[in-house]
């Protein structure tokens, strides 16, 4: 801190190789991360265990009249993060003429010190609460143990109260906990290795080995379709309405609408959270950890600062992960991190002066075909030129249309998309063993303004005469097509679960139609209308 201030002051030289030249760069602090604990440190604040928890300084709230209750609170009202008493109560604390004052003060305004930030250039960051975020990564972390603990009936119980009477705690049943866990590991080969790693069975791993990334994909991503039919409907709803809101915020790019339709989701879904497992009970207040309340500033927090997922500690932890693979001497790991540190800062400001030091981007495989905006097929391929038949030729004749005869095609076994992800085809693919596949073969499209999804039999160039009578190529996916989703369960589940049947049928589009891989799960759900079938969840 003390380094990054005399550079807001003096300035970072830096000499620009290209044009053999030097400048005073300005160094810049936007946003800090760091855990709860961590970030007392940073913004003096009483911390997530104080009257007034909240990282964004959106309170403090006084609102206990006396010989009564706490009033109820609006939560689509709450106050932006930053709240502007902040200046007002941070002077009204260093003020305190006593020991005892302070230790008053501190209570009331939720402060506990002038910040460290307070030290740096005022023009060079935001200042503090501005510069304080909401962390998207460790509220993946913190929720996912707060709705695990409600749902297995470990989490503290009043004296008055009784676990017993729970009616969401349905993992006491270790019958139904095992075969949920059973469930999560064997839905690891339906994820495409662009998922990252496939989640462990959260039955035996979840307090040993269980990353954040897996309570990520556990939490938002399998259990909304996984619960359905497990937890009772009233607590899966709310939890849908958490699930959508989340994965809408975890977006790089996002509408208004969006947004505000994720602030809704989430706002709704804390206050029915609070009614329906804090219930005004007393000895259930433990239910409403921080975690819940930092959800209602995730959409007011991306007006200001942009996509939550933009600034989350991913990539940092990533970094941290890297530099600790690379450290050597663990009898003094702080000095060797720091050499390691500096190593890589020195390596960082090679390749900047010297481009030709960093590897050449990787091209395409051996024997890819770069089709142009962003897409190649890459082989394996067929040698020879064959005839298409059946069910096949019929669908490629209805896509050539105009009563074009239907060439002889070769099949290519992947595509690689404009967002770096390959498509497999059902057949390679499915060459491999279940347990040692992470499938690819399933794809979100986009036909006439409407999303489809599909599964990949192969993939293969027409050759067709085109309007200026000359012969052209068209790349195309041959497909199995998935049914639009069950609308009941749709809405129900606030969009969280995409159920289909797999059609039997085959349909060809062009390639460029392909948006992205996506996982299609098996289940068989009882749906809303009361039929019960093997379906696939996306």
């Amino acid at each position: 801190m003390h380094h990054l201030a005399a550079l807001h002051d003096e300035g970072l030289a830096v000499w620009d190789a290209s044009r053999d030249t030097r400048f005073i760069s300005d160094l810049h602090l936007l946003f800090m991360t760091a855990d709860g604990p961590g970030l007392v440190y940073w913004d003096g604040m009483v911390g997530h265990s104080g009257k007034n928890g909240c990282r964004m300084y959106c309170g403090p709230w006084d609102l206990c009249a006396a010989g009564s209750d706490h009033a109820n609170i609006n939560i689509f009202q709450i106050p932006l993060g930053g709240s502007d008493e902040y200046t007002k109560n941070l002077h009204h604390l260093v003020a305190s003429p006593t020991q005892r004052h302070w230790e008053i003060r501190k209570t009331q305004t939720g402060l506990t010190k002038p910040p460290l930030v307070l030290g740096l250039n005022p023009s060079h960051c935001l200042g503090v609460p501005h510069c304080m975020m909401t962390d998207i990564m460790r509220l993946t972390g913190n929720l996912s143990d707060l709705l695990i603990g409600l749902w297995h009936g470990t989490i503290d119980c009043g004296q008055s109260d009784d676990v017993d009477e729970w009616g969401w705690a349905i993992f006491q049943d270790g019958d139904i906990w095992a075969a949920h866990g059973a469930a999560v590991e064997q839905a690891g080969p339906y994820l495409p290795g662009s998922f990252d790693q496939r989640p462990h069975n959260i039955a035996e791993k979840s307090n040993t080995s269980y990353k954040t990334w897996e309570f990520q994909l556990y939490t938002f991503g399998l259990s909304p379709a996984l619960l359905y039919g497990i937890l009772p409907e009233l607590y899966w709803v709310n939890y849908c309405k958490l699930v959508h809101g989340f994965q809408l915020l975890c977006q790089h790019r996002i509408t208004a609408n969006d947004l505000a339709h994720a602030h809704t989701l989430l706002c709704t879904w804390e206050r029915d959270f609070k009614v329906i497992y804090y219930a005004l009970k007393e000895d259930q207040l433990q239910f409403i950890r921080p975690c819940v309340h930092q959800t209602s500033h995730l959409a007011p927090e991306t007006i200001q600062k942009g996509p939550p997922i933009c600034y989350a500690q991913w990539t940092m932890e990533q970094t941290i992960d890297n530099l600790d693979q690379e450290i050597r001497q663990p009898s003094n790991p702080y000095a060797n991190l720091s050499k390691e540190g500096l190593r890589q800062c020195q390596v960082n400001t090679l390749v900047s002066v010297i481009p030709e030091l960093d590897r050449a981007p990787k091209g395409l495989s051996n024997g890819a075909v770069d089709i142009g905006d962003g897409h190649a097929l890459l082989r394996k391929c067929h040698r020879y030129a064959t005839y298409p038949v059946g069910d096949h030729a019929i669908a490629i004749a209805d896509f050539l249309g105009n009563g074009q005869v239907v060439p002889r095609i070769r099949w290519w076994a992947r595509l690689l998309l404009p967002n770096g992800q390959i498509v497999w085809s059902h057949w390679r693919e499915a060459l491999k063993p279940l347990v040692k596949t992470r499938m690819s073969r399933n794809v979100k499209l986009r036909l006439d303004g409407q999303i489809h999804y599909g599964e990949v039999i192969y993939f293969t160039r027409l050759v067709n005469l085109g309007a200026d009578d000359e012969w052209q190529y068209t790349n195309v996916a041959d497909l199995k097509p998935f049914s639009p989703p069950d609308q009941e369960l749709l809405e129900l589940s606030s969009k969280t679960v995409i159920s289909c049947i797999q059609l039997d049928e085959i349909i060809v589009t062009d390639v460029k139609n392909i948006a992205s891989v996506v996982a299609m799960i098996p289940h068989k759900p009882t749906l809303p209308s009361g039929v019960t079938e093997d379906r696939f969840s996306c």
